[in-house]
């Protein structure tokens, strides 16, 4: 958000990554990331979801891929600041990244690291209701990337001053207010994906593991 209020700083990181746009995806081995701009129009009616939309669709049907990564700036669930921004995030995408099994989304604005339990978005038909978000498992870290729905993944923590944990709602599993950097491995043939937060002092203070399955 920073960059993107100066045109001209804008530019150079553009400009310096040979980019043609804010958002973009690409491939890495069995994995397929999705870059979204949270800092340029990603309502339902904007070129960035229609983009977002139409790569989904052709990554669903890639045998090639077996994992599905979003990351980008604000984060869609947050205990800090511009939660109205995570809300109409997760109001417009979290239903359309459950439809084409999305794994991870990562994040990052918010100056420490947080982990969400699986959540599947639980939209109620024929009723008058908003969409809310539902828990559907809390008991381990040990999941099925296809049945368990979405990990939220706030990392936040590469050098701005930390922010300290205040709220503590039901939907995070961990949360840590430390300096540190989030490692992903595939494991198993790819079919097995590791992540852990690693804080500077050498530890790794949280881990989850996804299996294909």
């Amino acid at each position: 958000n920073h960059d993107a209020e100066f045109a001209n700083i804008y530019k150079q990181i553009v400009d310096y990554h040979q980019l043609k746009s804010p958002y973009y995806s690409h491939d890495l081995k069995n994995i397929h990331f999705i870059s979204m701009s949270t800092e340029h129009p990603f309502e339902n009616s904007s070129k960035q979801y229609e983009f977002i939309k139409n790569d989904l669709d052709k990554t669903l049907n890639n045998p090639e891929i077996d994992w599905i990564v979003i990351h980008h700036h604000r984060p869609f669930y947050s205990t800090l600041q511009d939660k109205k921004e995570a809300e109409e995030l997760r109001d417009t995408y979290q239903e359309l990244f459950q439809q084409y099994d999305v794994d991870l989304v990562i994040s990052s604005h918010n100056q420490y690291y947080e982990r969400t339990y699986p959540i599947v978005y639980n939209k109620e038909t024929n009723k008058k209701v908003e969409p809310k978000p539902i828990i559907t498992d809390t008991s381990r870290s040990d999941y099925s990337n296809k049945d368990n729905g979405i990990i939220f993944l706030t990392v936040g923590t590469a050098g701005d001053e930390l922010n300290t944990v205040k709220e503590k709602p039901y939907f995070y599993v961990f949360q840590e207010s430390k300096y540190g950097f989030l490692e992903i491995e595939l494991e198993n043939n790819g079919k097995t994906l590791v992540g852990q937060f690693h804080t500077n002092d050498g530890k790794v203070a949280d881990q989850f593991t996804l299996n294909d399955i």
